[in-house]
């Protein structure tokens, strides 16, 4: 890693700054993300852990009798990186699973039993392809899959075959830009799957196709009518096809009518039921051997139904990776107080641990997430609030720091959770408001397409809105708020340094500060993106460089420091290095730290112990400044 910086570092900490046990190794090395979660046919639930401790290696795991044991091999990570963004990497065949490895983006085989559990069998050998959503086709004994393949004109996606003796890979189909979620129904040999063209993305309009695989013939198609997001299709166990579409304005479940054609409603709510599908494969709803079990996605939190019953959340407040198996629901499940953790629901409802769910803090020094409204009618959004819980400022009770979260997208969500990263800044005496602006998911179809034409301007009205109400309301020191935001919420971080006196320092985490260079070279998955959040770069162009931050450093006053990955494909460096320069020559206080290591999003353990540290270093000292 390297850095540069023109601001003063080192800087006095106040009292009680440090009285804390939760320090950056423990924000990162308990900071286990649990994702993929299946179950196989004997009951037994898997699911992959990134951890941190070791190089961010992503490992399958299971649990038997309350015990948990590794799977991965030493040597192999279980990611794929289609789309940039991956997700479900991987699925049981009959006498082992299918993965596929980081490093080289190819499908392995590993046995479950005997002698090979502990080797892996390279299948696929192609260099410029990535596989991702594998599913075992046990008839044919093959693999079906999204391939994305990497050619010198350009990318391409398609679905496609892969014997598993072999590894000969065959086209099944191709034609759309984007493919996920392939879901075989194997009593009448359909697959339904999700596709997308540009310039749409998946939580704007795609289309459900189902393809009956002896002729490859199309047996209906849905989303070309009306536009629609659709996603998550499953086929329950005697064949009912259900999918998950907004046509009604949110995600709710409906199940497809082969008499009349049509897709009816199955479970509606005001409520959404999924978040946006930023990663391919995940499931919010599962079909079990009683029905539905699916999540409700509130701003006070999710509610969890089981066999047609609420199941009493506790601390639990958000749950993904839905799967049933033998009566019990298994999920991966946030709570308001403690880690991330793999659960089990029985049928009397009863939630069980399998693993995580730690308490790093005590109840009474955890700060909880507030949920929070600011404005009316089609000016109002949404955000939770940590409040401080180290008394640094007890000298001086008027100081009230403020840290404001804007999460990446612009179409994702945050939700309320325990975060470790939020409660180390509630420990060192900040309060937190992690904000859900306009154009956030899970809000309905209305809010989550708030942003078109629309980014830059929206997202900055509801951060100066909260702000606002916030500091109204006595809560905040309004010379002490901090913003910092990720990828696209770096760009609106910056946006809002150029656009709003209202901040001590911002944090841009490898954000967007050319939206017209990042349309000429981000990678496929985004490419159409911008022209839907800010309009045509060639016609619009004008408000291009209106909304774009670099053009407009001279208008940012306070102090800002960055945070770059040098492997970045999806906000390139030069975007940050520029950034950087504009501001270093107005005389701007800026510091800039790049890591050599690290890609769209930092994972490895000295890094992100680095950012906190940097970060809060950084604040201090423009914070005693006052």
């Amino acid at each position: 890693m390297n850095s540069t910086g023109l601001s003063s570092s080192g800087a006095n900490a106040r009292p009680g700054f440090w009285a804390t046990a939760l320090d950056e190794l423990s924000v990162v090395s308990a900071n286990i993300e649990y994702s993929q979660l299946e179950c196989s046919l004997e009951g037994v639930p898997y699911w992959v852990e990134l951890r941190p401790n070791d190089g961010a290696r992503c490992v399958l795991c299971y649990s038997d009798n309350g015990v948990v044991t590794d799977i991965t091999p030493p040597g192999y990570s279980v990611r794929s990186k289609v789309h940039e963004y991956g997700g479900q990497s991987w699925c049981f065949i009959d006498d082992g699973l299918v993965f596929v490895n980081e490093s080289d983006q190819q499908l392995y085989f590993q046995a479950l039993r005997g002698d090979l559990a502990t080797s892996c069998r390279k299948i696929t050998a192609c260099t410029n392809a990535r596989f991702i959503e594998p599913v075992w086709d046990g008839l044919e004994r093959q693999i079906i899959a999204v391939e994305e393949r990497h050619e010198v004109d350009g990318v391409v996606n398609r679905l496609v075959v892969i014997s598993l003796e072999t590894g000969e890979i065959t086209p099944l189909h191709e034609g759309y830009d984007f493919y996920s979620y392939p879901t075989l129904n194997p009593q009448s040999r359909e697959l339904a799957f999700i596709a997308w063209n540009h310039p749409y993305q998946p939580w704007v309009s795609t289309e459900l196709v189902s393809l009956r695989l002896s002729d490859l013939s199309i047996q209906f198609v849905f989303g070309r009518d009306i536009e629609e997001a659709l996603s998550q299709p499953l086929y329950s166990q005697n064949g009912e096809l259900y999918v998950v579409s907004d046509r009604e304005g949110w995600w709710n479940i409906y199940r497809y009518n082969p008499i009349a054609g049509t897709l009816e409603p199955s479970l509606c709510a005001p409520q959404d039921m999924i978040s946006a599908p930023w990663q391919s494969g995940l499931r919010h709803y599962v079909c079990g051997d009683a029905g539905l079990s699916y999540q409700l996605i509130a701003h006070e939190g999710s509610e969890v139904y089981h066999q047609g019953c609420r199941v009493e959340p506790g601390s639990m407040s958000y749950c993904r990776s839905l799967h049933a198996s033998k009566g019990k629901l298994y999920a991966i499940a946030s709570f308001r107080d403690r880690m991330d953790a793999v659960i089990e629901i029985d049928t009397s409802l009863n939630i069980r641990l399998l693993t995580g769910g730690s308490m790093p803090l005590e109840r009474g020094h955890c700060s909880e997430p507030q949920p929070l409204a600011f404005g009316e009618g089609d000016d109002r959004c949404y955000g939770y609030l940590y409040s401080a819980k180290n008394d640094a400022y007890r000298d001086n009770a008027a100081c009230k720091p403020l840290v404001i979260f804007l999460h990446g997208g612009p179409t994702a969500a945050t939700y309320p959770v325990f975060n470790l990263k939020v409660q180390y800044w509630t420990q060192r005496g900040f309060s937190v408001l992690d904000l859900n602006y306009r154009g956030s998911s899970n809000y309905g179809r209305r809010y989550r397409l708030a942003l078109e034409h629309a980014w830059g301007e929206a997202e900055i009205k509801d951060i100066q809105l909260a702000v606002s109400s916030l500091i109204d309301a006595g809560v905040v020191d309004p010379h002490a708020v901090f913003i910092r935001g990720n990828s696209s919420g770096g760009y609106s971080v910056l946006n809002a340094l150029c656009q709003l006196d209202l901040f001590a320092a911002g944090a841009s985490l490898y954000g967007v500060t050319d939206p017209a260079v990042l349309n000429d070279c981000t990678h496929k998955f985004e490419s159409h993106y911008l022209g839907w959040l800010l309009g045509d770069p060639i016609k619009d162009k004008g408000r291009y460089q209106a909304l774009s931050p670099i053009y407009h450093a001279a208008d940012i006053h306070c102090p800002v420091i960055f945070f770059q990955g040098e492997k970045d494909r999806v906000v390139l460096p030069d975007q940050t290095r520029a950034m950087v320069a504009e501001l270093q020559d107005r005389g701007v206080a800026v510091e800039a730290h790049y890591f050599e290591n690290e890609a769209h999003g930092f994972r490895q353990k000295e890094n992100v112990i680095r950012v906190l540290r940097d970060e809060l270093r950084f604040y201090q000292a423009h914070l005693t400044a006052e």
